[in-house]
């Protein structure tokens, strides 16, 4: 997300987040409005693309680089390596909007990396004011190719009660990225990238 966002500091922007696996949708999403999450963004497709150079340098020293088109919004993301946590995945990450990510992506190119990875999901953003906490929470409702995952994303504490107070513990955290899970999905023996097929984008964005 964009800086300033929860579990970040200004000298050092954190990103500090689980996944969590989700069985039941609408269950969640009611619970979500029940426990007074406000809907900052309503579902749509978001699509991202992972840039690396030829070696996957970048991958290798567990960083990522990746554009992201959402809600009408691009954007550059760089991540680094992961710090040692053992519910919670953290990392540096630093965030800009991109006014034209097809002029961007000549640029990376130029420079000599390559799309590495796409994945695709429709993605619902909420923002939630945690009691005794002055921070807010990211939760986002993913619908992916390999499956329904909640994501939390703020304070240790804060990411610890949202998810109690939804019903799930820690033992049900997930740290791996997108491309991890695909990585072990049935899915990516049958194809490359992390995308819905193209007719059922159309359907799906209607839902």
């Amino acid at each position: 997300m964009t800086q300033g966002t929860p579990g970040r500091s200004s000298r050092r922007p954190l990103e500090i987040e689980v996944k969590i696996r989700v069985r039941n949708l609408p269950r969640l999403r009611r619970q979500l409005l029940e426990m007074g999450c406000e809907e900052k963004v309503p579902r749509s497709l978001e699509q991202n693309w992972t840039w690396d150079f030829p070696g996957q340098s970048l991958r290798q020293q567990g960083k990522l680089l990746r554009v992201r088109q959402f809600a009408g919004c691009g954007q550059l993301t760089f991540k680094g390596a992961a710090e040692r946590s053992r519910h919670f995945k953290i990392r540096e990450e630093r965030e800009t909007e991109v006014r034209d990510p097809a002029v961007l992506a000549v640029i990376l190119a130029r420079l000599g990396l390559e799309v590495m990875f796409r994945y695709e999901k429709f993605r619902t953003l909420y923002t939630l004011e945690v009691s005794r906490s002055r921070h807010a929470v990211l939760v986002s409702v993913d619908e992916t190719p390999i499956g329904n995952y909640l994501e939390i994303e703020g304070r240790e504490a804060d990411i610890r009660r949202v998810a109690t107070a939804l019903g799930f513990e820690e033992g049900a955290f997930i740290k791996e990225s997108y491309v991890a899970l695909f990585g072990k999905s049935r899915l990516a023996k049958s194809q490359r990238d992390m995308i819905f097929p193209a007719i059922m984008k159309t359907q799906r964005s209607a839902v």
